[in-house]
């Protein structure tokens, strides 16, 4: 993925993406479109989840909620958002602008 102004990058998931939450904390996705389940990490989830709450978020939202959530430092989550994204963007989980 492209990493300039990765920070200011707006991520929107992809309406017909449904999310399902497991007991042990990891996720699951199903798009709709291309009949394809994703599993999500624990990690993965909470970043969902932070993205799906207003349906649209910047990176740098994302980076600082992950901070908070677990520890780690700026430039670890910063990697970690960018390939999670990456990750979604190719499958067209998300959309990025």
């Amino acid at each position: 993925m492209e990493s300039g102004n990765f920070e200011e990058k707006k991520i929107t998931a992809n309406p017909s993406v449904v999310f399902t939450d497991l007991e042990d904390g990891s996720a699951v996705l199903l798009d709709l479109d291309s009949k394809f389940y994703f599993s999500l990490n624990e990690t993965g989830c909470f970043m969902w989840k932070v993205v799906g709450k207003d349906g649209s978020i910047d990176a740098g939202k994302l980076i600082d909620a992950l901070m908070s959530e677990y520890e780690v430092d700026e430039s670890q989550a910063a990697r970690d958002v960018e390939e999670f994204l990456g990750s979604l963007a190719k499958e067209g989980l998300i959309q990025l602008s």
